[in-house]
Parts: structure tokens; sequence; C-alpha cells
């Protein structure tokens, strides 16, 4: 039977504005995938269309009713070839305009789409291969001392003490320092490091009360304590820092040869070894980005982004594309099929192959990142890109 009225639409904007549980989510999915919310369904994906940064972009038909096929008949883990009349499809006048709100297996993702006439091709429906499931909160602890805490099957509660400073883990995927005021300075500097896998992710509340978040295959080195003139912590691939304020100690994170000096801000730093640059982006507050002698203030929406040959290069951004990932989001602006693959490589885990000439093709949308990795596939297949499972690795060919 249909959804009670008025809740198909109340579970649709709150996982459309990332605010929904994760059983509002089932329940959303579940709603999409019954025929007889179609109506309603397509109302919806209409206006969220109508009301995005995309709503402009007007597609083929043929593009048109494949994508709308996937909504009304999903298939997992498999390419989907439509069995459906295309005139059924076509009787519906706004589906030439909102053909990138795709909604594959319950997925909501808006895509700009670059066309070519490869992309109308239908795919060869393949087997069934191995799903992979997403990452989650999976990260390890090396303390001072060389010993490794694995967290993700660690207890709850006081994990050990490190000086002065109690080590706990919460259930909500959070480690927290906390140092009791002795009144004796500390005999020496201890530093932990918090890392996750490809896979992973993790947050940490440090002992001045800033709170970091570890993207997938990341890593952050720092002090149990605070006790220097300044706050200072190395990092590697991505962190979103929410920075506790103290102007008598200025934050420094460092990663490979540069550095962020901040008072009190929120930031992302993207410095993962496989992308072409490094790239700070500021949410609120000021930071001085600095790399081989170069200085750049950023201003609250500015990104700073360091090349290979160490020049920075300033720019306003969105910010949201930036930070998605903390959100539990990709977030893709114009990105490339590889750009997409790597992002997708580090969440869940897997290995990209290709086989042949890697095509042209460009992807805006948003997608959460708690669903399995075939049903974000799907989205790559009904855009022309081939690819299937093997094992861990997904091979995109052409």
């Amino acid at each position: 039977m249909g959804a009670s009225p008025g809740k198909l639409a109340e579970l649709f904007n709150r996982y459309y504005t990332a605010t929904a549980t994760a059983a509002e989510t089932d329940e959303l999915f579940a709603l999409i995938r019954q025929s007889e919310n179609d109506v309603e369904l397509a109302a919806l994906l209409r206006h969220a269309w109508e009301n995005s940064d995309f709503g402009g972009q007007e597609f083929p038909a043929a593009v048109s009713d494949r994508i709308f096929g996937a909504i009304v008949q999903p298939v997992e883990n498999e390419i989907y070839e439509p069995e459906y009349e295309a005139e059924n499809v076509r009787s519906l006048p706004w589906l030439r305009y909102v053909a990138a709100a795709a909604v594959l297996a319950g997925l909501i993702f808006f895509w700009k789409f670059r066309y070519s006439p490869a992309v109308v091709q239908t795919a060869a429906v393949k087997p069934k291969a191995t799903d992979v499931a997403p990452g989650g909160n999976r990260a390890l602890l090396t303390l001072t001392d060389g010993s490794v805490i694995v967290l993700d099957s660690a207890k709850n509660g006081l994990l050990t003490w490190q000086g002065a400073t109690a080590v706990s883990k919460k259930d909500s995927g959070q480690l927290v320092y906390l140092t009791k005021k002795t009144g004796e300075p500390a005999k020496f500097l201890q530093t932990n490091t918090l890392s996750t896998p490809k896979g992973g992710q993790y947050q940490v509340v440090l002992s001045d009360g800033s709170k970091v978040w570890l993207n997938a295959s990341s890593s952050i080195k720092y002090p149990t304590s605070f006790t220097s003139a300044e706050r200072r912590v190395e990092i590697t691939g991505e962190a979103y820092f929410e920075v506790a304020k103290d102007k008598t100690k200025p934050f420094r994170v460092f990663f490979g040869g540069s550095e962020v000096e901040v008072l009190g801000t929120s930031f992302n730093v993207m410095a993962y070894d496989d992308e072409s640059a490094t790239e700070t982006t500021l949410v609120e507050g000021s930071v001085a980005l600095k790399n081989k002698g170069q200085q750049k203030r950023l201003r609250p929406g500015e990104q700073g982004a360091i090349a290979a040959n160490g020049s920075i290069a300033t720019s306003v951004v969105d910010v949201d594309e930036a930070t998605a990932w903390k959100k539990g989001f990709f977030y893709f602006r114009d990105a490339s099929v590889e750009e997409v693959m790597r992002q997708i490589s580090r969440w869940y885990d897997i290995e990209a192959g290709y086989e042949g000439k890697i095509p042209v093709r460009q992807f805006t949308g948003k997608v959460s990142r708690n669903v399995n990795i075939s049903e974000l596939l799907n989205m790559l297949r009904y855009a022309g890109v081939n690819c299937r499972i093997e094992d861990k690795k997904v091979i995109i060919s052409f």
C-alpha cells in the first residue's frame, strides 16, 4: 500500500536535507520502491530538481527514459536493462527536465550530465557480483609507547591514561582527551596518532576541546596535552577542524611541507597523496596558509590550493562540496570519472581499474555515503560508464 498522506514528502525532505535517521532512510527507500507512490515521488523530484543548482539542464529523451526506468524498476548489484514501454514514460512532460534527479534503488542523486552519443547506448546485462558495504567508524589509536588500540572493537569508556590525560571512547565513533590539572608541568611530551584505514572515519576531541573529523585513509598526530606555546598537529589525508579559541596558543596544522595557522576557526584540509593539489577550505574564522615561504590568508568561503610546484592559488568555492563527507555525503561538481573513483575507492576500500581509454564525463551531484557500492555504481552505469565489481576491485571499461 502507498504511504500515509505527507509521509513520503516528509521523509524525502529529511533525506534531501541530510537530517534523516538510518531508520527514516530505510523507510524512504521502501516507499520509493512502491509503484503506487510514483506520482507523489515524481512531484517531489520535479520540485527538488527545479529548485536545485542544475534545474535548467535538459536531457535527451533516451537518457531520460532510461533513468526513470531505474527509478521505478531498480535492480540491485547488476546492470539494468529497462523493460518498460518508452511511451508510458514520455507521457510525463516534465521528465525531460528532471531526468537528472535519479533515484536508483532508493538513492537520490542530482546529475549535471555532459551528453555524448555513447551515453544513450543500453548496457548489456551482467551477472550479479559481490557487493561492498560502505565504510564506517573504524580507526587505530597508536599510543606514546607504540602500542595500538583497535577502536572499532574496543569497548566504550576509559581506554587508557597518557600521563595526566584520560583517553576515552564514546559510543558515537568519537575519541575524547581530558587532561587533569595537576599544577605540575608534564615530564615529557606525549603524542598519539589516530589513523583511519580505507573505508574508515573517526572523530577526536583534543585536550583543548578542538574537534577533528578524519576522513578515510587519513591520520592525525597530536600531543595528548597542549603544554607548549603552540598547539601543533600533523595530518595526512583529509580532516575537518573546529578549533577551540585560545589567543595565547595558536593552532597549527602541518601536512607535507605546508602549514595552516589559526586561533579559532572551522576549516577542511584535503591532502591526499594521489590528488593533484592539497586544498584548505575555510568555513568560518580566519587562517593563514603557508608553503615554501609563501603565505595566503583565507576568508570564509575561500579555498587555498597548493599545486605540485608549491604555488598557492585561492578561490571562492562552495564549502558544502568540501565538507560534504563530514555530513555523510559524496558531493561531486564537474568531477571526472577518475575523481569520482578516487573518492569511492577510499570509502569502500576497493581498487579501481580501467580497461580501454577513459572517456570524458563530468558529474555533479550529492549522494549519501551510507549505501552499498552497487547502488552508487548504478549512477555511473546510467551515465554511460560501464563498470563491474570483481571481489574488491571495480573495473571501469569502455
